[in-house]
């Protein structure tokens, strides 16, 4: 299978919001390649993510994008060049290359570069790796594939540790816009009692079912269709996706919640933040936000 791959050269700073932008012209995933932070990791001695060796010193940093072989790539190109009219990065260094590879070339790029990582004691390990948790960790095998969510994006990653700080045993939760499926499987790692997966993209849930399948997960429900089908609402919402879909989806967030119940979004470029909080407080109370780079998560209560 084909797809078209587009890769931005630019700057640490401005990689997050060029993988926004990829994102949000329908990107599948985004591939960072920056050595910079890369090397901040290895100093601070983080969880080894990532392996020193495969990567040489340099300036440049470059996000890559996957779509489909359909995607017109002059839409993307433009979305890519309006970044040079902001104001609040220097996007002047911008440049993108467009070329055609096969999957097996993508994935391989993902089994390059990920490695088990903790997030709070949830550990994620892509399924090509033998892993076995220790020190109360509690085990997670991802095949990422080509949905969004590998839990290594500040997104994905704020999602799960916010998970951990609210009561989650035993509770019905509703993963919106699953993607990979990897906070649902989260969820049900750390005690949910059930997990709807939703997502209106036939590929994530073909990713998600697969993923449950690896984490022994029997009969997951798993939907490709308007979450207000529901027939019994759930304890906890999660939602990572763009910022303007969680403004829109407000009112069916709320509507899929039962009393007191509790939602976490994440996918808020800073940019975003504020119209984001402010449109949740109409309908909820603020309990938690964390920030990581450019991205923001929120805890929401009913």
């Amino acid at each position: 299978m084909k797809f078209k791959k587009i890769t931005v050269n630019c700057t640490s700073e401005t990689s997050d919001t060029v993988s926004y932008a990829l994102h949000e012209a329908g990107s599948m995933g985004e591939v960072f390649e920056d050595y910079i932070n890369i090397k901040q990791v290895l100093d601070d001695k983080r969880w080894d993510y990532a392996d020193a060796g495969l990567f040489n010193p340099t300036d440049g940093c470059t996000v890559s994008g996957y779509f489909t072989i359909e995607t017109a790539e002059d839409i993307v190109l433009k979305r890519l060049a309006a970044l040079k009219d902001c104001d609040f990065a220097d996007f002047s260094m911008l440049s993108a290359t467009v070329e055609i590879i096969d999957s097996a070339e993508w994935e391989n790029e993902w089994k390059k570069y990920y490695k088990p990582f903790n997030i709070g004691k949830i550990v994620i390990v892509p399924e090509w790796i033998e892993y076995s948790p220790s020190c109360g960790d509690v085990k997670v095998t991802l095949n990422p594939g080509l949905a969004f969510g590998t839990g290594m994006h500040e997104t994905t990653s704020m999602c799960v540790d916010l998970m951990q700080r609210i009561p989650i045993q035993d509770k019905r939760v509703l993963d919106f816009g699953c993607g990979s499926g990897i906070l649902g499987i989260c969820a049900l790692a750390l005690g949910a009692k059930s997990v709807v997966f939703a997502d209106t993209d036939e590929q994530a849930i073909t990713a998600t079912q697969y993923n449950c399948g690896i984490n022994n997960i029997t009969n997951p429900e798993i939907f490709c269709r308007d979450v207000r089908e529901m027939t019994e609402p759930a304890d906890i919402v999660v939602a990572n996706i763009t910022a303007d879909v969680l403004i829109d989806v407000m009112p069916i967030i709320k509507q899929a919640l039962g009393p007191c119940g509790y939602a976490i979004i994440s996918g808020i470029i800073s940019d975003k933040k504020q119209v984001v909080l402010d449109t949740y407080l109409k309908a909820f109370s603020l309990v938690q936000q964390q920030q990581k780079n450019e991205w923001s998560a929120f805890i929401f209560k009913l």
